[in-house]
């Protein structure tokens, strides 16, 4: 995850007393907030639930317990939407600097009342944080420090974040990432008549003119390698239209260009395909998992016959054809498409009452099939492909049709005919 190791010169962090008004200082853009306790308020509930906390304590550890503060800011408040930018700050603890500490970051539009989390940090030796954040829509941000027995929580006040739709180029992007990508490393280069690009030392800035308007994405990391492999912005997938979505499981990004979808984590694990949109960020995510085999050896009393990483990652021994479902859609950003649940039955009766269902394959849905005698759904397919009378799927726990040897299970990509499907359900992408 990048990270901002100090604000950009000449920002300052505005300090409150407990009870006290919040100051907001605007300078250069950057507005830094701190707040520490408040008496009353929108965190008076979280004041609550840290006296309740304390009140679990023995009185000696309440009385020993340090007082910690915590300051965010965001370089600028309004943004493309795809463009990523970071929420950074400091967190102190009885008044110095505290490194080693988890700062998670959280975000809700205006009319809701639940928080979610976005991601989070550990505080560097300076006590400082950068959550990476990639723009979607209108929100409010907020970081939180969650104390212990010994040290108490602190938030800061909100930020709102917006959207423009004004021209970005080369410069007023290298602005808005501030120090995030490094210092520059190459000329502008003229990749296509529309496309222009600049090497940095986090990655690659291509500004894309369309219909005289200017738009500048960040390409970095893994995907970048795999990018450049495929002739950048002159191969198969054309110009980026947003910024990566990065921090998923297993440290994943994913990223839409033009014509397809890279995917990539820190397991080494990567898939392109030529879907765009939401529909392709699940299906890179899903493929970069195809060949992924485990071995069995009957049932031994002792866990799940196949038991893979993906049981692993739900905490569970349950058949995990549903398990990698959900695994894929949350790798991609998109965890709220299907249930995230832990248990096949449960996985298969949500799905049945949640999403629409049809018997018309579509690229995109799930695809229920029964191997039981009672003809009950006992397996899901992922549809990437409809040709016909048969589909091409994505499915997990299976032998693939023949794709494994015996003695093991995995994750293929493989062809099946059409009427062996019971039903189709639907994600609203």
């Amino acid at each position: 995850m990048g990270r901002l190791l100090r604000p950009e010169p000449g920002t300052t962090a505005a300090r409150v007393r407990p009870g006290g008004r919040v100051p907001r200082r605007w300078l250069g853009g950057l507005v830094t907030v701190a707040l520490l306790l408040p008496a009353g308020g929108a965190a008076a509930s979280a004041a609550v639930t840290g006296q309740a906390v304390a009140n679990s304590v023995p009185s000696r550890l309440v009385a020993a317990a340090k007082s910690s503060s915590l300051t965010a800011g965001v370089q600028e408040r309004r943004l493309r939407k795809g463009e990523t930018f970071w929420m950074f700050g400091m967190l102190r603890v009885g008044g110095s600097p505290a490194s080693g500490r988890v700062v998670v970051v959280q975000k809700k539009r205006m009319n809701e009342s639940g928080w979610r989390t976005v991601g989070s940090d550990t505080t560097n030796r300076s006590g400082r944080y950068g959550v990476r954040i990639r723009a979607g829509a209108v929100y409010e941000y907020r970081a939180i420090y969650r104390g212990s027995s010994s040290t108490k929580s602190s938030w800061t006040s909100r930020i709102g974040v917006g959207l423009t739709t004004a021209d970005r180029n080369m410069t007023s992007r290298a602005r808005q990432m501030g120090t995030g990508i490094g210092r520059q490393t190459s000329g502008l280069r003229q990749v296509t008549r529309t496309v222009v690009s600049r090497s940095y030392q986090k990655g690659l800035l291509v500004k894309v003119t369309r219909s005289g308007r200017d738009r500048t994405w960040w390409v970095h990391g893994r995907i970048l390698d795999e990018y450049r492999g495929l002739g950048g912005a002159k191969g198969r997938l054309g110009a980026p239209v947003m910024d990566p979505q990065c921090g998923l499981v297993r440290g994943g990004c994913v990223q839409r260009f033009e014509k397809g979808v890279l995917y990539a984590n820190s397991d080494g694990d990567e898939a392109l395909t030529g879907l765009t949109g939401v529909r392709g960020e699940v299906v890179a995510a899903a493929r970069s998992q195809v060949g992924y085999k485990v071995r069995y050896a009957g049932n031994n009393g002792a866990r799940y016959d196949w038991h893979s990483k993906f049981n692993v990652w739900a905490h569970t021994n349950a058949p995990w054809c549903g398990l990698f479902q959900s695994w894929f859609f949350k790798a991609s950003g998109h965890a709220t498409l299907v249930p995230q649940s832990t248990t096949w039955t449960s996985y298969r009766d949500t799905v049945r009452r949640a999403l629409p269902t049809g018997s018309s394959p579509r690229v995109g849905a799930l695809a229920f099939v029964s191997y039981v005698a009672s003809g009950e759904p006992s397996h899901v397919m992922f549809v990437v492909q409809v040709d016909g009378s048969r589909i091409r799927v994505i499915d997990g726990n299976t032998g693939g049709g023949g794709t494994f040897p015996s003695g093991t299970r995995g994750v293929a990509e493989h062809w099946v005919s059409e009427s062996q499907v019971l039903y189709y359900a639907y994600p609203r992408y």
